[in-house]
């Protein structure tokens, strides 16, 4: 606050009550008599940089806001000495009256310009220091302000501080450079201080807001706006013409951007910093935009910054033209102390779990990660994430994948997508594994990606519910395009013959099909199909059935498994029927599913050229566990006491067999079998010639059949024995076979004659009703009508060895 220069008389009772409050409490407000060493001194002209106007502008409003801040760039006249050889000392900022001992000064010095960190620049300011102290009243203190340790001899009249780089203007990481400052000056010399004012320092440092900027920013344009006018342009724009290939208007243009350029030495600053820029990699358009975009890179030193950040990049494992990559993106890595930020932040990474390879990958990436608290931003987060249900080795795949996630609000994007995934339907443990499998979720806007994904697939017909299973087997849906990704797809699909109602099934069951490539996946999959002999409407039909046949690799998954049934004898012709019935088999392993599963079969007696019947007649066998599906099965054959020949030859006479459930349909089956009166061996006869019959229904097959074997006068055992001759007669339709047969008999034959032949010939059933009137013709004109059993089930040949001529000779009698 300064003080009123024309005082009004009717304010003058106010000011002494002011001053007299201000008094009693010590207030900042109080005028204290200006010492006669800092009464010899003068202001300065300028500070040495806009950067050093602004940090220490911001301080002097608060160690003595009495003062006009120009005040406090003082010189002072000294005598030239062995250490000193100059009759003027210009400390960059001067403060009285901050300590107890009235007379002593604080003097602070910004060590921001490049120069300070050489072993010249070094020395320089340790006899600076000296000079300072012996020209300052006992009790004087110097606190050095730098952006990297020096190694400088330290003691109780001299501290140094490390503070991050801010950005100009930047008001958040000022505050940050000012509370570092403030926290070290009142640990180091908190009770050297008056009291109210070191009061003062500790709120500031607890509440940064609490400090008045308005004259501070307005000191530093003022002098951003001097020394502009003082700046001769010309040279610079060449330079940047020649070196950045910028135009005029460019060249322009980035100074007016970039206003630290018109502070740099163009041969000892400059120069040196492109050119080692240009040898990391970058181009020289990068260099340019580095510069825009942090300008601070032109205070850094080559040697003492620059080079040891980018070695220290590249011993962690980050590539030559990576580290290029990291510096074009985030050049503000350049900054950032290796011993305070970088390597306690990689220390955290891999602490976490993430391996030093991933973490040279998670820097690739994402550079910015390297500028994030590990205590305001890196925990909170990850705790966030551990609440959720993530387990600490799926958050360590979660940053390496996308170490984005880490520099997002928990406020503003994780908290409320999580719950917008809740609300949708999503469960809480479900929402981990869509975190778990596609973090990028969590950095789609809601208003433009989530919501409006969602409405589209509620458009096309997939219902709320589905919408929850779709997100956590596919969260990646979430983020393609609806106009380039999601219609495009559907459309295309459309155009292949599948349905509207069938579209969305597809997605239902298998929601990646939407971020398959139609030109890099789906077309040339349906291509490969067409040209393996597979029909475009059975395409449709195998994407119906197994949607995830387009999200299979040509060249790794369906060449090969087709190559590999083709090695095998199976057909080419007989692969496309394979692949229609059952294309769940394009994604089988051929090491872990096929080649098992095929070398199971050959170790039970299977011959390789019936294996290849069996895949032909049933390819679903191929896709079931050998140890939860084919040893049980067969296991439970061989203890029926099936033989393992036997049990060889059921597969190859009917492999749909092991597809049976044994507590589902064997078992019961067998047990109905042993109900209707056949014993065990010979339910394994039974099982050994027509393995079919286990799997058929028993309320729809087997009771209907044996219902109509009893209404044909058929005792039970009766049925039995027919069952155990021939029990193919199971197998029969009732109304298209059986009936109209059992008629045709009756037209011939008595009933009791008719249940003789049908418990004596039950196999005469297997023959079609046209050979049987064909038959019964010739047995008719031979009056041989009586042997009809026997003779409609004898081969043609002998058929007509036996009747025919018999039927010739009668006819030329």
């Amino acid at each position: 606050m300064r003080l009123p220069i024309n005082r009004k008389p009717q304010a003058f009772v106010g000011c002494l009550l002011f001053g007299f409050l201000a008094l009693l409490s010590y207030g900042l407000c109080v005028v204290r008599q200006p010492p006669a060493w800092w009464k010899a001194g003068h202001r300065r002209q300028r500070p040495g940089s806009v950067a050093e106007a602004e940090l220490l502008s911001h301080l002097a409003v608060l160690l003595q806001p009495e003062e006009p801040i120009e005040e406090l760039f003082r010189d002072f006249p000294v005598e030239p000495s062995q250490g000193w050889g100059r009759n003027k000392l210009s400390p960059d900022l001067t403060v009285y009256g901050a300590f107890q001992t009235k007379e002593a000064a604080l003097f602070l010095e910004y060590d921001g310009y490049y120069r300070h960190l050489s072993p010249e620049g070094i020395a320089a300011d340790s006899r600076k220091n000296k000079a300072l102290l012996d020209f300052a009243p006992a009790g004087s203190h110097v606190l050095r302000i730098a952006h990297a340790h020096r190694g400088l001899e330290l003691s109780c009249e001299m501290g140094e501080v490390v503070v991050d780089v801010w950005q100009r203007g930047h008001e958040a990481s000022l505050i940050k450079a000012l509370r570092k400052v403030v926290t070290v000056l009142e640990k180091q010399l908190g009770s050297a201080f008056r009291p109210d004012l070191r009061a003062k320092l500790q709120a500031f440092a607890g509440t940064p807001g609490s400090i008045g900027r308005h004259e501070a920013v307005e000191f530093t344009k003022q002098t951003e706006t001097n020394r502009g006018l003082e700046f001769d342009p010309l040279p610079l724009h060449q330079f940047l013409q020649s070196q950045l290939a910028l135009s005029s208007s460019q060249a322009e243009a980035l100074l007016g951007k970039c206003p630290a350029l018109a502070r740099c030495h163009i041969k000892n600053k400059l120069q040196p910093t492109m050119q080692f820029l240009e040898d990391l990699g970058l181009e020289k358009a990068q260099v340019a935009k580095v510069l825009l975009r942090c300008p601070q890179v032109l205070g850094y030193s080559v040697g003492e910054n620059l080079k040891p950040t980018v070695r220290w990049l590249r011993d962690l494992g980050v590539s030559k033209a990576e580290v290029a990559k990291v510096i074009a993106r985030s050049p503000q890595v350049l900054g950032y102390s290796i011993g305070e930020n970088l390597k306690p932040t990689v220390q955290w990474l891999r602490d976490l779990g993430v391996s030093k390879a991933e973490v040279a990958k998670v820097i690739a990436r994402s550079p910015q990660v390297l500028g994030y608290s590990i205590g305001e931003n890196l925990k909170p987060t990850v705790q966030w994430l551990r609440d959720l249900g993530v387990s600490k080795a799926e958050v360590a795949k979660v940053i390496a994948r996308s170490p984005q996630v880490l520099g997002y609000s928990i406020g503003e994007n994780l908290k409320p997508t999580v719950q917008w995934l809740r609300d949708l339907g999503v469960s809480k443990a479900e929402v981990a594994k869509v975190i778990a499998r596609s973090p990028q979720v969590l950095g789609c806007s809601i208003g433009e990606n989530l919501k409006p994904t969602a409405q589209w697939l509620r458009d096309l017909g997939v219902s709320k519910a589905e919408v929850a299973k779709v997100i956590p087997r596919c969260p990646q849906v979430l983020g393609c395009s609806i106009e380039g990704n999601l219609k495009p797809t559907v459309r295309w699909l459309r155009d292949l013959g599948v349905s509207k109602v069938q579209v969305t099934k597809v997605i239902a069951r298998f929601p990646a099909v939407l971020g398959c490539s139609i030109g890099e996946n789906l077309k040339p999959t349906a291509q490969w199909l067409r040209d393996l002999g597979v029909s475009k409407p059975e395409v449709a039909k195998v994407i119906l059935r197994c949607p995830a046949v387009l999200g299979c690799s040509l060249e790794e998954n369906l060449k090969p498994t087709v190559r590999w049934l083709r090695d095998l004898g199976v057909s080419k012709a007989e692969v496309a029927k394979v692949i229609a019935r059952s294309p769940q088999v394009l994604g089988c392993s051929l090491e872990e599913n096929l080649k098992p599963t095929v070398q199971w079969l050959r170790d039970l007696g299977v011959s390789k050229a019936e294996v290849a019947k069996v895949i032909a007649r049933f390819p679903q066998v191929l896709g079931y566990s050998i140890g939860e599906n084919l040893k049980p099965t067969v296991q439970w054959l061989r203890d029926m006491g099936v033989s393992k020949a036997e049990v060889a030859k059921v597969i190859a006479r009917l492999p749909q067999f092991l597809g049976c459930s044994i507590e589902g349909n064997l078992k019961p089956t067998v047990q109905w079998l042993w109900e209707l009166g056949l014993s065990k061996v010979q339910v394994t006869k039974v099982i050994a010639r027509f393995p079919a019959v286990l799997g058929y229904s028993i309320e729809e097959n087997l009771k209907p059949t044996v219902q109509w074997l009893r209404d044909m006068g058929l005792s039970k055992a009766e049925v039995a024995k027919v069952i155990f001759s021939w029990p193919a007669i199971l197998s029969l339709s009732i109304e298209t076979n059986l009936k109209p047969k059992a008629r045709q008999l009756l037209e011939w034959f008595p009933s009791q004659h008719v249940r003789r032949l049908l418990l004596r010939n039950p196999y005469m059933f297997g023959r079609s009703l046209t050979r049987w009137l064909r038959r019964s013709e010739v047995l008719k004109q031979c009056k041989k009508l009586a042997v009809f059993g026997s003779a409609v089930t004898l081969t043609d040949a002998a058929f007509d060895s036996r009747y025919v001529s018999k039927r010739e000779e009668l006819g030329e009698k």
